[in-house]
Parts: structure tokens; C-alpha cells; sequence
């Protein structure tokens, strides 16, 4: 019979299994923490949802998503779809999805679209938290989740853009699903390879854009080709790796993602290989008559400087993030040092493919003179992959504070960052895509110089504030009177909040009341006496006009006496 010792020592775990364990706990946390932001994203949203205005686009949108729905349900004969401006275009996979949601939602047509958009930029946030997760891990993916979600210009926009956060949310996932195929090649897992695909095509169904990840996804193979030839000078090998991966990689995504494309598209099923490519050629030359605002003066849409989208990527993104950025470069040629010739090759060669999916998409826009107005708004897609560099080069410099004093005061000063950060966007709410950092000094720096309320989101809070007004003014008698508005820029913006009385009128010399936000100065091309202005941390971004004296007395007298 064996003895056993009830006090005997426990013998002493190895230091490969205390590590072991030391990792497990680690990204058990990290990946608690992401989900607890996830959560934490989701109770905002339905929360505060209802907040958020009609953008510029979206009665637009709205009209061709209800098109769409109407060319399925007529067995493909009601081509409508074609009458609304450029928008065929376009993919149809929000709209449509949209529009079918609506007829089961018991919310508003535009309620629905929020939520729905809502819900899709969090599905972009936890894409952006896989594929930080996957080049850099756990702690990587919170920290690049977090920096997107505390990015104003996502944020804020990721509730009624339904063209440019649905494209965004794609993208970052097809992203993520090319670097978790990087490691298999040149035979990566067929699963792999099907959601890649499936990514891509729900990008395509959003722009034709999104062809941009089936060239990543070939320099993607290119590199590895070159690495491998690097390292043993077989030019056969090299070949024969090649085709493997065209033939297991490129061609089964393609495949995957065109069908996808096709089947929310109703213009390209018309000609499924001219219509895209007329949609690259159309967008590569699009024609835009109008200025846009920058540095403070109007410049033609089409003969943009240079500057002119560098410039607001940097102004928009959050201090810390654009800091890290741009170290982004010397901190990973440090990382590079310190590991010396163990490189990790899957991980340099997705993180190489990560940089060149922000740099080149801004520099090609550059390169070609890109038609672009409202800012970066058709570059948010570049701000989930912005995230996770900066997140991978917050990595780097955290794990060169490991044992380091400084340690405990760097974490405090980044929560204290966060926290003045998050304090800034409540105090933007629900305009936070307004947002510009401290380098140019914020919103209120920002005025007159660059875009403020470009979409016209605060054009709700307006009319709100107006329909306020006249019930104070006339009490229980106010139904009896109609009321008549001019709208300046997109009249949507602000008559889907109109009572049934008040009504939009595009005639502004007769109307009694007007809005207006800054865009072109629209606040100071119409007469009357501010009765509301919508500000946001010392900005104005719009305006509420009564005219009813400049009605009466003349634009001269009213002024006089104190019409505006």
C-alpha cells in the first residue's frame, strides 16, 4: 500500500506551462475586455439611435432601396431603379436590406435604416477587432476595436451613412480573412478562402470599390512568392507556388464574391462584365461642378490640391491614434531588431499588406486627382485598418514599458486620454463625425476652415426645435395654422421631422421661417431672425430663422429692427 503524505509539497509547475497558462489568461482577458466593448456599443446604439438626423443621401437612398426591392418582387421587369440619379451605380445590399426590413420593423423608414446601419458598423468594430486579434493578438484587437470606436468620424457617421460604413465594415473583414489566410498558403483552408470571398462581395454589392481587396489579395501572393524565392532561389518552386495560389486563393474568392455582388446589383446583372467595369471607369472620372471647402477657401471638387485628403484623414483622426500612426513605421523596424532573424513571415507579410491598404487607396486618389468633396467620408474605409496599425504600434511600445517605472503613470495618462476623449464625444453627440483634433484646435479651430455638418444631420434637432417654438407661440391653437419652411441644402434632412402642418417650401423669399447649416455659408445667404441655433462645443453647424418680419417689412426694416 502506498503512503501518502497529506502535507507533501506540490512539485513545481515547469516555466513552459506557467507561460502557457500566463497567455491563456491574457487573451482571455483582452478578449473579455473586447466583448465587454461590444456589449457596451450595442446599449449605446439602441439607445441613442433615435438621436441621429437624416443624412443628405439617404431619402435618396431610401428611394433606391424600395426601387430595388420593387425589381425582385416584379420577377425583374420594374426597372425604376435606373431613374434615381447615379445610384444604380451603386450595390444595393443596405438599401434593399433596408427597405425589406421595413416592411416587418416596427420602427420608422428611417428609424430602421439607423439601427441597421448601426448594427453594421459594430459589425465593422468587431472586424477591426479580428484582424488586429490575428496580426498582433488579443490585446492588439481591444486596443484597435477601441481606437475605431473612439474615431468621431466612424463613430458618428456609423449611424446614417448607409454607403460608406456598410462598405467600410466589409472591407475590414474581407481584410481580416486574407490575413487569416496568409499563414495556410499556398493551400489555405477552403472555409477561409469562401469567406474571403463572401466579404469581398458584400463590399462589391456596396461599390465597385471594393474590387480594391482582390488587389491586396494578389500582392498578398505576390510577396509571398518573392519571399519564398528569396529563401531558396528555386525559380520553379517559386512558379509552382504561384499557380497554387491563384488556383486555391484568387480564383475560388473571385468566384465567390462576383456571384454575391451580382445577386444585390441589379445594374451589373444587366451586363455582368461591362456594367462593373463602366462603374470604374465611371467613378475613376466621376464629375462633381461643385467647391468643396478647404483650408478655409473653396476649391473646384475636381481640381483638388494635393493636400486636400491627407490633410483631413490626419485632422480627423484622435491625437493619440494619428501619434501612433505615424510611428508605425519605427516601431515595427524596432520590433524587427528585436526579434532578429526569427520573423514571424505570415505576420510581416499581413502587416506589410495592412499598410499598403491605407497608403496606396489615398495615394492612387492623390496620384489621379480624385474627384472628392465632404472630407475623407469616401475614405473611411481606410480607418479600420488605421486603427490597427495603431493599435500594433501601441503593442510595440507598451511591451518596451514591460518592468519600466514610467509603466503605471503611461497606463493613467492613456486612461485619462480616453476618458477626455469620450467626454468629447458625448459632447458632440449626436454630431460626433464633426469631430476635429486638438491640431487644429478642435471643432470651434475647425470653423470656416474645413467641413463641419456636411451630411445636415443636425437639421433634426432643428426642426424639432422649430416645431417647439410655433407650439409655445400659438398653444392648443398651433394645428390650425400651416406653416411654410425654407430648407437650405437637402430639405429630407429636415421634412421628415416636419409636423403635418409645417411644410417645406424651395421658394425662400416667401418663406416664413428657414434652416440652415454652414455648408457654403448657407446660414448667411437667407435673412431673419435666429429663434435656434444647434451648436456643438462653441460651433455653430445650423441655424432656425423666423422671416415673418422680413415678410412684412422688407429684409432693411427687419434688420433694423433686430430680424438678423
Amino acid at each position: 500500500m502506498t503512503r501518502v503524505d497529506p502535507i507533501a509539497e506540490p512539485r513545481p509547475a515547469s516555466a513552459a506551462a506557467v507561460a502557457r497558462v500566463s497567455r491563456l489568461a491574457g487573451r482571455v482577458a483582452w478578449d473579455d475586455l473586447a466583448l465587454a466593448l461590444f456589449v457596451v456599443l450595442l446599449i449605446l446604439a439602441l439607445a441613442t439611435v433615435w438621436d441621429y438626423g437624416v443624412t443628405w443621401d439617404e431619402d435618396a437612398q431610401n428611394w433606391y432601396g424600395i426601387a430595388v426591392l420593387d425589381y425582385y418582387l416584379s420577377g425583374f421587369a420594374d426597372h425604376s431603379f435606373m431613374r434615381l440619379y447615379d445610384l444604380f451605380y451603386y450595390g444595393s445590399i443596405f438599401d434593399a436590406t433596408a427597405a425589406a426590413l421595413e416592411h416587418v420593423s416596427p420602427f420608422g423608414t428611417f428609424e430602421t435604416r439607423h439601427l441597421l446601419n448601426a448594427l453594421v458598423g459594430i459589425v465593422g468594430i468587431v472586424g477591426t477587432w479580428k484582424l488586429g486579434r490575428a496580426l498582433g493578438g488579443p490585446r492588439v484587437g481591444f486596443i484597435a476595436a477601441l481606437f475605431l470606436a473612439l474615431t468621431p468620424d466612424y463613430y458618428g457617421q456609423m449611424y446614417n451613412n448607409p454607403k460608406d460604413v456598410p462598405f467600410a465594415a466589409s472591407m475590414a473583414w474581407a481584410l481580416y480573412y486574407l490575413v487569416r489566410a496568409i499563414p495556410l498558403l499556398p493551400r489555405p483552408d477552403w472555409r477561409i478562402v469562401v469567406k474571403l470571398g463572401l466579404a469581398a462581395g458584400l463590399a462589391l454589392a456596396v461599390r465597385v470599390g471594393g474590387l480594391l481587396i482582390f488587389g491586396y489579395v494578389g500582392l498578398t501572393l505576390l510577396v509571398l512568392v518573392l519571399w519564398q524565392f528569396a529563401e531558396d532561389r528555386r525559380p520553379a518552386h517559386a512558379i509552382r507556388s504561384a499557380s497554387t495560389c491563384f488556383g486555391y486563393v484568387l480564383l475560388p474568392a473571385l468566384a465567390v464574391a462576383y456571384p454575391v455582388m451580382l445577386l444585390f446589383w441589379p445594374w451589373a446583372q444587366q451586363s455582368p462584365v461591362v456594367n462593373p467595369i463602366g462603374a470604374l471607369i465611371y467613378f475613376s472620372h466621376e464629375i462633381f461642378p461643385y467647391r468643396t471647402l478647404f483650408a478655409g477657401r473653396y476649391v473646384p471638387a475636381g481640381d483638388l490640391p494635393w493636400e486636400y485628403l491627407p490633410t483631413y484623414i490626419v485632422l480627423k483622426l484622435p491625437e493619440l491614434v494619428l501619434a501612433l500612426l505615424a510611428a508605425a513605421p519605427m516601431l515595427a523596424l524596432l520590433h524587427l531588431r528585436r526579434v532578429g532573424a526569427q520573423i514571424d513571415r505570415a505576420r510581416a507579410i499581413g502587416t506589410f499588406v495592412l499598410g499598403f491598404a491605407i497608403v496606396f487607396p489615398v495615394a492612387y486618389a492623390v496620384a489621379i486627382k480624385a474627384v472628392l468633396f465632404d472630407g475623407m467620408r469616401h475614405f473611411i474605409f481606410v480607418l479600420p485598418p488605421i486603427a490597427v496599425a495603431a493599435a500594433l504600434a501601441a503593442e510595440t511600445a507598451l511591451g518596451a514599458l514591460a518592468g519600466s517605472r514610467l509603466r503605471p503613470w503611461v497606463y493613467g495618462a492613456l486612461a485619462l486620454y480616453g476618458f477626455v476623449q469620450v467626454s468629447v464625444m458625448a459632447l458632440l453627440h449626436p454630431d460626433e463625425y464633426v469631430y476635429y483634433n486638438a491640431f487644429i484646435g478642435g471643432t470651434r479651430g475647425a470653423q470656416g476652415l474645413f467641413q463641419l455638418d456636411y451630411w445636415a444631420n443636425s437639421y433634426a434637432e432643428d426642426a424639432g426645435a422649430l416645431a417647439a417654438y410655433l407650439r409655445a407661440e400659438y398653444g392648443n391653437d398651433f394645428v390650425n395654422h400651416r406653416f411654410t419652411v425654407f430648407v437650405c441644402g437637402p430639405p429630407g434632412s429636415a421634412t421628415a421631422y416636419f409636423p403635418p402642418n409645417v411644410v417645406f417650401t424651395p421658394d425662400r423669399s416667401k418663406a416664413e421661417f428657414a434652416i440652415a447649416f454652414t455648408r457654403d455659408a448657407c446660414d448667411k445667404s437667407v435673412t431673419g431672425r435666429p429663434i435656434y441655433r444647434v451648436e456643438r462645443m462653441g460651433t455653430l453647424l445650423s441655424v432656425v430663422l423666423d422671416r415673418r418680419a422680413v415678410l412684412v417689412h422688407g429684409p432693411r426694416r427687419a434688420n433694423a429692427a433686430g430680424g438678423g
